[in-house]
């Protein structure tokens, strides 16, 4: 098997794993662990002077974000991505969660044709996934580069938010791979630069 082959075949193991251990967070915790998280995220200095904020809208195990996106609405402009197969992620505005579409993944998001601000290039606040975080920041994702692609053209403080379990010692990375600014669980609060 030729080098890059194990590699992948290793991250993609990783991320198996990585997602196994997530979901088996109890649905309840998950909750309680979400409301502590985002809690968090209000006291802090990046999140209150915020203008804007970019958040994935969650699914699945992840750090329920789908409902802090309502009160963040009343408070900030809100942009979430949209991630069209084999082309960068995009900020797309969002007024209402109403607005929001399942594609053929089942993720919700804006339809194209309900896109109004396509080309900005900054916000304020990245709220960024992963399925893991280590100790200098650097992330590992779902396996697609749709947000290491995104950091490096579009400008803001990047938050990695997730549950305590997903701090871990090292994450492989590319050389392309950029770190997040900071780091937030229910327990934690790293920041790296």
């Amino acid at each position: 098997m030729k080098p890059w082959r194990v590699c992948i075949v290793k991250k993609t193991s990783i991320r198996n794993n990585l997602k196994l251990a997530r979901n088996e967070i109890s649905p309840d915790i998950r909750k309680k662990a979400s409301d502590e998280i985002f809690s968090r995220l209000q006291s802090l200095p990046i999140y209150k002077k915020s203008r804007s904020v970019f958040i994935f809208v969650s699914m699945g195990s992840e750090v329920e974000t789908i409902r802090w996106i309502p009160k963040m609405l009343r408070e900030k402009k809100v942009y979430v991505p949209l991630a069209p197969k084999h082309e960068p992620m995009i900020m797309t505005e969002i007024e209402s969660l109403d607005e929001l579409e399942r594609n053929a993944l089942g993720i919700l998001e804006l339809p194209t044709e309900k896109i109004r601000d396509r080309h900005r290039e900054s916000v304020d606040l990245i709220i960024t996934p992963g399925l893991a975080f280590d100790e200098e920041g650097y992330r590992m994702g779902y396996g697609g580069g749709y947000y290491d692609r995104f950091f490096a053209t579009h400008a803001g403080y990047r938050l990695g938010v997730g549950f305590h379990n997903q701090l871990v010692k090292s994450v492989p990375r590319d050389e392309y791979d950029l770190p997040v600014h900071a780091f937030l669980s229910e327990k934690d609060y790293l920041v790296f630069s």
